[in-house]
C-alpha cells in the first residue's frame, strides 16, 4: 500500500507524472517583504480609526474644547481609560504617559481635573522601559478621548 506520507513531495509527482506547481498566479513575495504587508495593513486601520472618530464626533453633538471635561461615570468608561493608560505606558512609559497627559490638557483635549484623575490612575501600572511617544501614538490617544467623550 502506497502512504504519502512516506514520500517526498517531489518523488510523488514524478510518480503520477505531475508538474511541479509554478505559482505563477500568487502575488509576488508577498511574505518576503513584512514591511509592505504591515504598511498597507497600518493604512487600513488608520482609514478606519479617522472614521470612527467622524463617528464619534457626530455621536457627541459636535466638538467643544476640551473635548473631555469630565470622565465618564460608567464601567465601560473606566475600562476605556485603563486600555488607554495601559496603551500610554506600554508605549513609553509611566513618565512619558504622564508628560503626554499633560500635552493633552495644554491643547484642550483634557480638562484639567480629567488629567488628575488619569495621573492619579497612572501609579497604578508598573513602569515600563518605553521609547518616545510619537504623532501615531498621539493619534491614537485622540481616538480614546473621543470614545469616552461619545460616553459621556
Amino acid at each position: 500500500m502506497l502512504r504519502p506520507s512516506d514520500y517526498d513531495p517531489k518523488e510523488l509527482r514524478a510518480l503520477t507524472g505531475a508538474a511541479a506547481p509554478t505559482h505563477a498566479d500568487e502575488e509576488p513575495a508577498r511574505w518576503t517583504q513584512p514591511d509592505d504587508y504591515l504598511g498597507r495593513a497600518d493604512a487600513r486601520v488608520r482609514a478606519a480609526q479617522v472614521e470612527d472618530a467622524f463617528l464619534l464626533q457626530a455621536a457627541a453633538g459636535g466638538t467643544s474644547r476640551p473635548y473631555l471635561p469630565s470622565l465618564p461615570d460608567s464601567v465601560v468608561g473606566t475600562r476605556l481609560v485603563l486600555d488607554w493608560l495601559r496603551y500610554l505606558v506600554g508605549v513609553g512609559g509611566r513618565e512619558r504617559a504622564r508628560e503626554a497627559l499633560a500635552f493633552y490638557r495644554d491643547v484642550e483635549w483634557l480638562d484639567e481635573s480629567v488629567e488628575d484623575a488619569l495621573a492619579a490612575y497612572l501609579e497604578a501600572f508598573d513602569d515600563t522601559d518605553g521609547s518616545r511617544i510619537s504623532v501615531d501614538h498621539h493619534r491614537t490617544s485622540l481616538l480614546f478621548v473621543a470614545r469616552l467623550a461619545a460616553l459621556r
